[in-house]
Parts: C-alpha cells; sequence; structure tokens
C-alpha cells in the first residue's frame, strides 16, 4: 500500500472512532442497586461502587423507569457489573455478561414510564477465570440507540480492515474512495458545536462501549483516536456540559445518505473484483469443561453463553451455531430447564447443531479406548434421547493429539467425520493438510477437516483478518472450494456476538474476499468429495504439549484404575445379572460419566487450576471405590459355600484369557493358614509381615478367563504352609554380594542383580541365555523443566541437557526372601524428596515389578526412568486405544525427532527378530524410545496453571518384561492388562448362590483377542461382548460360551444390530481383521 493510501486510511480510522461515540441518541444512568450474597439480606449499591471480592457469584439487582419521553422508540441495556455474569430482565431477555456480551434489547418500542427489573449473578472473575481485584458496578445505562450511525460504523469499519488485510490489492484505492465518499456525504450537516462534542468526547471516555481499543478493528487500534487514553492522561477533565442529545434530522439524512453511497460502491465494486473463495460459517462457543476455573463454574459459563445465544437468534434469522458435548447440555437441562426447552426448538428448525457424539469433548491420547468408546455411546444416546438426532461429526478442536485407533470407533458410532484445528499448533513441521482422509490402525477411514485462522484460531472472529487468513491457509480448496470457519468467543463461553452477526451482514458477499454462507457443521461435511482426498494413515501428532501426558500424575493414576475398575465390575454384574442378580444399571451409568467428564481434554491432561484437580481426584476416587464395590457385590453373590465351615473367597479374572493363580488376599485375611481348592488340594500361602496380607501363587494352575475359581480358608493347621511345599523350579532367592552391596533375585527364568545405587546391574534370561539390559536399568534421571510457554503443557525439545542421575548409595532392606516372591526394597533422598522403591519378582513370571513410592516436593523438575536395554531394532511398539503403534526409535528427519515424547498407555516394546523387552506400567503414560533406550516419564512440576501441580505422595508401579519372541508372541497385551487389573479375591456373600466353583464365560480358540467390556445391554435385552484384536493380525476366532446361547449378532458401537452371526453348540466364529474391535450382543437361553 503506498504511503498516501495509508495516511488516508489512518485518517479514517480515527473518523469511525468518532462515529462510535455516537452510537448512542439517549442515556439514562441507573443509580440504586442492591448487593446480596447467597441468601444474606441485601444491601445497598450505587453506581460507581466496589463490591467485596469473593470466589462464590453474588447477586446484584435494579429497577430501572424508562424514561416517559422514550415511548416507541428501541431500548437498550448497557451493563458492565465487575465481571463475568448472567443477566435476566423482567421482560424475559437473558443473556451473559463478558467483555464481549454487554448489551441487551429491552424493547423494539418502549413504554414510557415501564419499570424494569434487572437481576444479575456475576462472580469477580474475567472469562478466562482471571482475578478482578477491587470488583466495580461500573456501567448500567438504558439507552436509544442510534441505529442509523451503528449501521454506518459497521459498514466504514469493515471497508476499513478489508484495507488492512487486502493490502496492495487493485480495489483498496477504490475501497477508500468509498470511505472518501461517505465521510464527504457527512461533512454539511455533522455535529461540530463543543458542548455536542465535549459530551461525547467525556461521555465516551466513561462508557466502555462508547469506544476505545475493543471497539476497534485489530489492524486499526494502534493508529486511531483513543478516547480511553486521553481520559487517562489529562491532568484533568471537564464536566460534561450538558446531556446526550439525538443527532438533528439533517446529519440523520447525512448519515443515511453516506450508507447510500457505500452501498453503491461496493455493488459495482463487486462486479470487477467478485468475491474470492467460499467459506462455511458456524457459530460456536467452545466452553472448556474446566481449566482456569472449576466445573462449578463451567455450569454458569454454558447457562450465560446459551442464554445470550438464543437472544441473538431471535434477533439473526441466518445465524447457526453448533455446540459439542452431551454433559454440557445435561448441566442445562438440570440448572436452566427454559434455556432448554429453546435449545430443543432451535435444534429442530435446523438452526442449532448438536455436533460431536461425545459426553465430552476428550482427550484423544490417554483416554482408553473403552473409555473413548463410552464417551461416544453415552454422548449419541443423549442426543438422540433429547434431539432426536446423532452427530455425523466429531467435534475436537482443542484435543492435544489423536490415537489411530479413533477413526475406526468413529465409524463405529455412526461418525464419517472429524474435525480439529489443532495440528496447525505443531512447532517442528507443518502439518500437510487440512482436507484429507484420516485412516486408522485397522483401515477404517473418516474425513477430516482443520483450519489455520492467523488471528483468533478456533475461536474465530468474523473479519477480514480472519476470514482472509483462513481462506488464504486452505491447502483443501482446489479439491474442495469451501471451507470451515468456526466463530464465537471461546475457551471461556461466551460465544458469537452482535458484532460479529452484523459483520457478517456485510462481509457474505464483499469485493476481493471469501464469500461467506451459515452452515450447519455436517451440511458442510456431506458435501466434501468422497474420492481424491489425500490419505493420512495413523496418529495425528501434536508436535506440542508433550508434557500433558505427564502433568498432574495422581489423575492420571486414578484415571487408568477407574476405567479397569469399571471393567471389571461391569463383567461380573453382568455374569450375576445372568444368575438372577440385579444388574446395577443407573449406578454403573453413574459412575462411567463422572470417569467420563474427568477424561476432558483440559482435566486429565493436567493443564487445568489446583481446584479442578481437588475435585477430580475425589470423583475418580469415587469411582474407583464404587466400581470396587458393585464389583465385589457380585462376586460374593457367585461365590457357592465351603464345606466343613470354611470360608468361601471366589478369586476372579477380568481378562478375557485364562491367568496363573496370583492373588494378594485381603490384609483381613492375614490370619489364614491355610487354603484348599475346590477338591480339598492344598494351596501354598505366604504371609508377609506389616500387615502385607498373604500371597496365594501359583503359576502351574490357572483362573478362568472372565471367571473364578473358589476357594476356602480355614484358620487350622490342616494344610502346611509355603515353608513345607515345593514348586519345581519357581523357587526365588535373595543372595548378598560380598563385596559391592549387589543384591541378587532369581527364579526360574531370571537372574536379576541390583546394585548399591538401587539400579538394575543386570537382568539375565536363563531361558534364552542372554543379558537383557546394555547398561544399568531403571536409572532415575530428574530434568530442569522450564519449557519457554506452555508450562503445565509442554516438555521442550533438549530437555535431557539439563538433567542430572540420582545416583549415589541408596538405602536398602530385604523385605522377604526364599518364598514365593522376593523384594528388594531401596530408599533415597534427593533434595527435598523421597524416593522408595520395592523390586519384585515372582516364582515362575518373568515380570520384575518396580514399586514405587514417590514423596515429591520440587517445581520444574521431570522426573523419568531409563532402560538401556540390549536389544536393537529401528521401531518400538507402543499401545494405543485398542491396538499398538510403532514409532522411530532413530532422529533421522524432523517428523522423527518431534517424537522425542510419546504416548502410550500400558505397555510400550522394544523388539528384534527372536527376542524383546516391554516396558509396562499402572498409570503412565509419556514414553521414549532412542536408540536402545526406553524411557518412561514418571513426574513433573510445573509451576502454571496450578503451582502444586504432582506435590506431595505418587504410588505406581512399572515393570520390565523380557521375553523370547516378539511382543506379539510373548503375551504382552496381557501382562500388562494383569499388572493393571490383578485377580482380585472377595469374600463369600450370605446370600451367595449356588454358581460352580469354577467358571469361564466364554473361552477364545485362534486368533487371540483382548477384552474390551462385558455388560448388559444398554436397552437391557441380551449382553454386550466387545473384544478386539491388540496385534495387528488376521484370521478366525472362536468364541466358546459356558451359558446356553439363545441368539448372537454382531453390532455396531451404539449396539444397533448389524446381522445375527452363525453359531452352534453356544460356538461362534468370527473373521477378523488387523486391530478390528467386535461387538457382540448375545442372549441366552434361561435355566
Amino acid at each position: 500500500m503506498e504511503i498516501r493510501d495509508r495516511h488516508r486510511l489512518e485518517r479514517h480510522a480515527r473518523r469511525i472512532e468518532e462515529l462510535r461515540l455516537r452510537r448512542n441518541a439517549r442515556e439514562h444512568r441507573i443509580e440504586d442497586w442492591t448487593f446480596r450474597v447467597g441468601d444474606g439480606e441485601p444491601q445497598g449499591l450505587r453506581l460507581g461502587d466496589f463490591w467485596p471480592e469473593i470466589e462464590t457469584p453474588v447477586c446484584l439487582g435494579a429497577r430501572a423507569r424508562v424514561p416517559e419521553g422514550w415511548s416507541g422508540l428501541p431500548v437498550e441495556l448497557e451493563l458492565w457489573l465487575g465481571g463475568e455474569g448472567f443477566v435476566k430482565l423482567s421482560n424475559g431477555i437473558s443473556g451473559g455478561l463478558n467483555p464481549f456480551h454487554r448489551a441487551y434489547h429491552v424493547a423494539e418500542e418502549a413504554r414510557g414510564g415501564e419499570t424494569l427489573t434487572i437481576e444479575a449473578e456475576v462472580v469477580s472473575k474475567g472469562l478466562f477465570g482471571s482475578h478482578v481485584a477491587e470488583p466495580r458496578l461500573t456501567h448500567a445505562v438504558l439507552v436509544v440507540p442510534e441505529g442509523e450511525v451503528r449501521a454506518l460504523e459497521r459498514d466504514l469499519s469493515i471497508i476499513l480492515e478489508a484495507c488492512h488485510e487486502l493490502d496492495d490489492h487493485d480495489a483498496v484505492p477504490h475501497l477508500l474512495d468509498a470511505l472518501d465518499s461517505a465521510f464527504a456525504a457527512l461533512a454539511k450537516d455533522w455535529p461540530t458545536g463543543t458542548e455536542d462534542v465535549l459530551s461525547r468526547y467525556l461521555r465516551g471516555y466513561e462508557n466502555p462501549l462508547g469506544g476505545g481499543y475493543l471497539s476497534l478493528p485489530r489492524s486499526a487500534a494502534d493508529k486511531a483516536l483513543d478516547v480511553n487514553r486521553m481520559g487517562r492522561e489529562l491532568w484533568s477533565l471537564p464536566e460534561a456540559p450538558r446531556p446526550l442529545e439525538p443527532l438533528p434530522d439533517g446529519a440523520l439524512r447525512a448519515v443515511r445518505e453516506a450508507r447510500r453511497v457505500v452501498a453503491g460502491r461496493l455493488a459495482c465494486l463487486k462486479e470487477e473484483y467478485p468475491p474470492v473463495g467460499r467459506l462455511a460459517l458456524t457459530g460456536h462457543a467452545h466452553i472448556d469443561l474446566a481449566w482456569l476455573w472449576p466445573l462449578s463454574e463451567t455450569r454458569r459459563k454454558a447457562r450465560r453463553t446459551f442464554a445470550s445465544v438464543l437472544s441473538l437468534m431471535d434477533r439473526y434469522e441466518d445465524f447457526v451455531f453448533n455446540q459439542s458435548s452431551a454433559q454440557v447440555y445435561r448441566w442445562i437441562e438440570e440448572d436452566a430447564p427454559g434455556i432448554f426447552e429453546g435449545i430443543k426448538e432451535r435444534v429442530a428448525e435446523g438452526r442449532w447443531e448438536p455436533v460431536g457424539g461425545s459426553w465430552t469433548e476428550p482427550d484423544c491420547q490417554i483416554t482408553g479406548g473403552e473409555s473413548f468408546v463410552r464417551q461416544l455411546l453415552h454422548g449419541q444416546r443423549y442426543f438422540e434421547e433429547k434431539f432426536g438426532r446423532r452427530s455425523t461429526v466429531a467435534w475436537l478442536p482443542d484435543a492435544f493429539g489423536f490415537s489411530p485407533g479413533i477413526p475406526q470407533l468413529l465409524r463405529g458410532a455412526g461418525m464419517a467425520g472429524f474435525f480439529t484445528a489443532k495440528l496447525k499448533w505443531s512447532e517442528t513441521n507443518e502439518f500437510p493438510h487440512d482436507l484429507f482422509l484420516w485412516e486408522g490402525l485397522d483401515g477404517s477411514r473418516v474425513t477430516a477437516h482443520t483450519m489455520r485462522n492467523p488471528g483468533m484460531d478456533y475461536n474465530g472472529d468474523v473479519v477480514p483478518f480472519d476470514l482472509l487468513g483462513v481462506w488464504r491457509n486452505y491447502r483443501g480448496k482446489r479439491r474442495h472450494p469451501e471451507g470451515i470457519f468456526p466463530f464465537g468467543w471461546g475457551d471461556g463461553g461466551g460465544g458469537p456476538s452482535e458484532k460479529m452477526l452484523e459483520n457478517y451482514d456485510r462481509l457474505k458477499d464483499f469485493p476481493a474476499l471469501p464469500r461467506l454462507r451459515m452452515s450447519r457443521v455436517e451440511e458442510l461435511f456431506a458435501s466434501f468429495p468422497d474420492d481424491g482426498l489425500p490419505v493420512w494413515s495413523g496418529e495425528l501428532y501434536l508436535e506440542l504439549h508433550r508434557g500433558t501426558l505427564t502433568t498432574q500424575g495422581k489423575v492420571k493414576k486414578l484415571n487408568r484404575e477407574a476405567e479397569h475398575r469399571l471393567l471389571e465390575a461391569e463383567a461380573f454384574a453382568t455374569i450375576a445379572a445372568l444368575r438372577g442378580a440385579e444388574y446395577p444399571t443407573e449406578e454403573l451409568e453413574g459412575l462411567w460419566e463422572i470417569l467420563l467428564l474427568n477424561q476432558f481434554h483440559d482435566i486429565l491432561p493436567g493443564s487445568s487450576i489446583r481446584e479442578v484437580y481437588e475435585e477430580a481426584h475425589q470423583q475418580l476416587a469415587g469411582v474407583v471405590a464404587g466400581a470396587e464395590r458393585l464389583r465385589d457385590k457380585a462376586l460374593g453373590r457367585l461365590a457357592g459355600g465351603s464345606p466343613d465351615g470354611a470360608e468361601a473367597v471366589i478369586v476372579a479374572n477380568a481378562g478375557l484369557s485364562a491367568r496363573p493363580l496370583s492373588v494378594l488376599l485381603p490384609n483381613e485375611m492375614d490370619d489364614v493358614v491355610s487354603v484348599t481348592d475346590a477338591s480339598g488340594k492344598g494351596l501354598t500361602v505366604q504371609g508377609f509381615k506389616d500387615g502385607g496380607g498373604s500371597l496365594l501363587h501359583h503359576p502351574d494352575r490357572s483362573v478362568p478367563g472372565l471367571g473364578w475359581t473358589t476357594l476356602a480358608l480355614r484358620r487350622d493347621e490342616a494344610v502346611p504352609k509355603v515353608s513345607e511345599l515345593t514348586l519345581e523350579g519357581c523357587s526365588v532367592s535373595v543372595t548378598e554380594g560380598s563385596t559391592d552391596g549387589t543384591v541378587r533375585m532369581e527364579n526360574g527364568l531370571l537372574r536379576v542383580e541390583v546394585g548399591a545405587d538401587g539400579t538394575l546391574h543386570r537382568v539375565y534370561d536363563k531361558e534364552s541365555d542372554r543379558e537383557v539390559l546394555a547398561g544399568r536399568g531403571n536409572q532415575l534421571w530428574a530434568y530442569v523443566d522450564k519449557p519457554r510457554e506452555w508450562d503445565a503443557w509442554d516438555v521442550d525439545e533438549g530437555y535431557e541437557l539439563e538433567g542430572e542421575e540420582l545416583s549415589g548409595h541408596a538405602g536398602r532392606f530385604v523385605a522377604s526372601e526364599e518364598g514365593l516372591r522376593a523384594t528388594v526394597e531401596y530408599e533415597r533422598e534427593w533434595r527435598g524428596s523421597r524416593i522408595r522403591q520395592a523390586y519384585r519378582l515372582h516364582a515362575g513370571s518373568r515380570r520384575l515389578d518396580v514399586e514405587t513410592t514417590v514423596e515429591w516436593h520440587e517445581r520444574e523438575m521431570l522426573l523419568r526412568a531409563l532402560f538401556p536395554l540390549n536389544v536393537r531394532a529401528p521401531r518400538a511398539t507402543f499401545e494405543t486405544m485398542h491396538g499398538a503403534q510403532e514409532r522411530p526409535t532413530h532422529r533421522n528427519t524432523s517428523w522423527d525427532a518431534a517424537r522425542f515424547e510419546v504416548s502410550a498407555h500400558r505397555f510400550s516394546d522394544l523388539s528384534e527378530p527372536g527376542y524383546g523387552v516391554a516396558l509396562l506400567n499402572d498409570g503412565k503414560y509419556g514414553h521414549s524410545a532412542k536408540g536402545n533406550v526406553l524411557g518412561l516419564s514418571l513426574l513433573r512440576s510445573p509451576m502454571y496453571p496450578d503451582p502444586l501441580a504432582d506435590e506431595g505422595l505418587h504410588r505406581f508401579t512399572y515393570s520390565l518384561l523380557p521375553h523370547p519372541g516378539d511382543w506379539t508372541a510373548a503375551g504382552v497385551v496381557r501382562e500388562a492388562f494383569a499388572l493393571n487389573s490383578p485377580l482380585c479375591a472377595t469374600r463369600g456373600a450370605p446370600e451367595g448362590g449356588a454358581a460352580p466353583p469354577e467358571f469361564g464365560f466364554v473361552t477364545t480358540e485362534g486368533l487371540e483377542m483382548a477384552l474390551g467390556a462385558l455388560k448388559m445391554a444398554g436397552d437391557g435385552q441380551g449382553v454386550i461382548l466387545r473384544i478386539y484384536e491388540p496385534h495387528g493380525a488376521r484370521g478366525a476366532c472362536i468364541l466358546r460360551f459356558a451359558l446356553p446361547v439363545e441368539g448372537i449378532e454382531r453390532t455396531n458401537l451404539l449396539e444397533e444390530s448389524g446381522g445375527a452371526a452363525a453359531f452352534e453348540d453356544g460356538s461362534v466364529a468370527l473373521d477378523v481383521g488387523p486391530f478390528e474391535v467386535l461387538t457382540l450382543r448375545v442372549s441366552f437361553r434361561e435355566g
């Protein structure tokens, strides 16, 4: 742009700001208010007064009388009360109060003298949870809008910003000419009297809506007249000489003429410079269910936002809005039934679009596969029940990376589309597509769309800067001529504003800018082509926010426990129901919904404030306890009686496959002397000191899959203890080295040597005759962890440069030896923290557990465990949703190097042909594989947004699993499941039924499968069994059910029939593809 044109632009920016000062024809201040906290007594408050700052919402109220002389005029209410809030007027109008929503329409034709009652619930916080110091009742005014002036100001503001963004485009001089013509039309009759102008300027300083920085287009704000700055910088200000007066008739005619001139010039320009490109606009609010505010505030944010949206829909007929997350709708249904009914009406019209089909917008890396299924099942079921429709597009604009297991699950829940905006945040490599087919582990594909907004990202503003930027960045335009443009203030809620919708009316067919239309998300996705799109196969890895795999370790551990305890509770409650017990549907559904809520993408990843985690810990601990109670209740009903007065104990296996009998009996069974099976054969028990329970361990015996074995416990000396029994080749010993303090543990498969420094000096595989380690194993390293920008979110590349190994002599004490399990414990202090680790090796087992207790009192440090392995492989394997994915162990390309910290669920594995080593865990998600070193991130301690993140006590276990063959042949998935869902022992209930002493619900033959879920169907008709192929293999699998089968059908994830499956004698043969998730509905004959 030439310098003269730029000067013209700056001059016009000032003139437009002056127009804003005349946005109102008349004003009437509302001086007298009341202030109330909770159920307390109201107190008087005056306009301009401060009110007490408290954490909970306060209630402000007033009665405003419309001046007599305003009869027949349009009237609005302008407010700023000192914080975010919800405003309700006696005329039925309601809406949110925040920096972008401060005005409320009172009447199109007011009745002079009528009284308006104002009620406002306000919290002394900003949109993003920021602290409002000394909240103040700043602005409360009834106004008569100067409608023609407001419309002209919008007309000219749009042209102004279009000129800024088009810059050297040939249309710019013509657009500047249009501005010149508009102001020329105003010049003759525009008021310039001192009293009039001074009154406007002084009111503009007082009125946060009347001018100032936030009113201007961003690109013009630095050059325009800033009325607020004038008020701040002058030594003193005079009194306003008179009240505001409407524009005289001559000036109003000039305004109308200026609008006519501008409209004519734009019409001509569209002929010469027609719109370029097309964008489909969809309003949204992206309300984070928790982040910089607690859940309770989110419920209020949703009510404010949705009330504002409904109000805007009453005035803008084209306006279309989408909102995800069934959880948010549930809150609105409970908290604001009137708003919920309004939403239902707009959904029926097609203007409000429930989108996403999930319970929340969950984290998409840490969330388990079955949990993700439940997100979709609960979400789609709620949408259909309340709105009569499901969503076909997954809406996940802000999650921090996406598992390759997701496309199959979306397809299984009836969704063929996927939207995110986060991929553009990658810091190293630019993701190459924005309209593509995303292919998952099993080969399922969904149409994926993303966008690159240089302005407000997924919270788009309807201004030329954002619109033109999105169109220019849209790479898919040669395959489809229209891209998506979500708009509305988000994260903290708020949603689209009146200004955005006014801008839309002016920009939808503007010269040289993209042509705009309002669209439902599903309508746009339905227009995308089926063929010709590029394909991206595998995970959508975000090269940023890697720290969210580790931050807030307690909530991640509780999430893992809750997922497994719910699986166990459902499975055994289902089997109990098939034997006559009542299935606890409501309790299980309630527990699931609490878990699903806490898997939201700013809770589970660890990126929220301390108050969020205090609540999350309590809620998730409640889920774990509730699921355990339901599981144990079901098992107690299933346990039969025992002869000779012995106590019946049922040992249950929630896995799909049979497992060796190894269970830790509860502490209350410490005085047990003998255990026998159903045949009366004695079993070996090893007791532990200090209330550690008793270990029942028989690797030569098994517990059926999805089943149990019943034992008899006695408290006499009839059956020998462990010291009098031997298990051939399964003894464990602890031998202390004579010189260097090395301790040796050994069973029939492994020889383990632990050094005085607490690390593994040697792990020797006796069966395979090879060393497992290439250096000391379980090295603990602490790294300075000060990311350059996103504290709780990021681990920066190069963090390894500032690391310190926690080395030196560690205190050691041997807890047990010469029995079924050997334990060597080490404890070390490092700076202000204490770490205690117990190496445990069981007889007959290849798994070396590292049970860890950490008292963590460090800030901005990252704690990791490293295992150099005697294995060479170019790729490592990491478990993900319903399967596993490979990633390179080298750093050949920038794409490889960017994956220095990656997600995995229960295991990572490094295998070469014939041999490998897996690293299992029971609640950690941040992993690495560099060369021959597997790493596991244990704890972080960022300062923002929770200064006490990960502070305090942590308990977790990770395990080293050397194995012959690769990970698929070695049963790594089974071992990882066993670590997270060990066999459990439960006392028989007095009302226990006549279940068989040993039972397995189903056995499998052929292709190995893993359990997703066993539950009663949502409609009560039959049992849902979900299984998946975990290794990437193809073949036939035969399921044999223990109960008489009446019918079997395959279903989708929403439990809808996909056709009957042939079965014979209770068996069904299934052809299974790699990583395929199968859902079966099975009905059984009674009796």
